[in-house]
């Protein structure tokens, strides 16, 4: 290349002509632009009308093996739904179904507009329903093999409670016909015991170890003997005919057991032990449900006393009737 040789520019170029020639350049010029313009814009068109035509035979595709799929689900789901739910008749899990049928008409949809719009790809869109309903068929399934009570509202209901502290009341009424009527000498005998046991409790849980909160079991068990000797104890004197002692006997607290985020000595127990902070925060946690078990458990002692007097009282006042006829 000769690089003494001068090339006019485009511009030199265009002001040599006249203004005619000029003129046709300009016309010639825009035409071609529009002339690409055009078959840019109809490629454009023509690509995306081809694509969507072929996300519309992919949905079709899909389709015939999610909806299959997807009434499979409905059957686990609807099926565990009329064993697991305890209230509420028939209608309760017609209810829940009909909930859980929009929510897939709302994600089915979702995943349908997203894969025809080329947004997804076809095969997560159109199982995108299916893939959220799945694990709750499942799960449903599962827990009604093993006779699970997750949809009974009382369960929820006593959680709450829990939750908030708030605290159940017992109520007794004065029977009519009794048949089986208690025995007060046994049952001051029982209670003597289970204030002993009870004060033995507070005592060693008060100053439970950290350590011991994660692995011991004990504490567990004694405390469920311990509610259940108290409302066997409670049961038999329901059937008394003092309203003095039923009135006492509705003072008793509701005692609750340990709450625990995990089963003692687990694997996750022992994990949350030793990994900080997460066994310290969930040991500060369940502070203050332990102080309303040990709460409750004093206030129980101080009930056992007054009821043994009660029924002491009762006792001798009985057998002064019986001693005089």
């Amino acid at each position: 290349i000769n690089s003494d040789v001068l090339v006019p520019s485009p511009d030199t170029l265009f002001q040599s002509k006249e203004l005619h020639e000029q003129s046709s350049i300009m016309q010639n010029a825009y035409m071609k632009a529009d002339n690409n313009s055009n078959e840019f814009l109809f490629k454009s068109i023509n690509k995306t009308t081809t694509q969507k035509a072929i996300n519309r035979h992919w949905v079709e595709w899909h389709r015939k093996f999610t909806i299959p799929f997807t009434c499979l689900i409905f059957f686990f789901i609807g099926a565990p739904l009329g064993s697991i739910v305890r209230k509420g008749g028939l209608g309760t899990p017609i209810v829940i179904s009909v909930i859980l049928f929009i929510i897939y008409y709302i994600v089915d949809n979702v995943g349908f507009k997203m894969t025809r719009d080329g947004v997804w790809e076809h095969w997560f869109g159109m199982w995108f329903s299916a893939l959220v309903l799945l694990p709750i068929g499942v799960f449903l399934t599962y827990k009604a093999m093993n006779d699970s009570v997750i949809l009974n509202v009382d369960t929820y209901t006593s959680f709450f409670k829990r939750l908030f502290f708030i605290r159940e009341k017992r109520r007794y009424s004065l029977k009519s016909v009794v048949i089986d009527k208690p025995n007060y000498s046994e049952i001051s005998s029982k209670l003597s015991d289970l204030t002993e046991r009870l004060n033995s409790y507070i005592k060693d849980y008060s100053s439970i170890s950290y350590k011991k909160y994660w692995t011991d079991s004990s504490s567990d068990e004694e405390i469920y003997t311990i509610k259940r000797d108290l409302e066997d104890i409670l049961n038999q004197l329901s059937n008394s005919s003092n309203h003095d002692v039923l009135r006492k006997a509705e003072e008793y607290p509701i005692i609750i057991k340990n709450v625990r985020p995990f089963k003692t000595d687990s694997l996750l127990a022992r994990l949350s032990m030793y990994i900080f902070p997460i066994g310290i925060i969930l040991r500060a946690l369940s502070i203050p449900f332990d102080l309303r078990i040990i709460n409750d458990l004093k206030t129980t002692v101080r009930l056992n006393g007054e009821l043994d007097a009660l029924l002491q009282n009762k006792y001798a006042t009985d057998a002064l009737k019986t001693a005089q006829n």
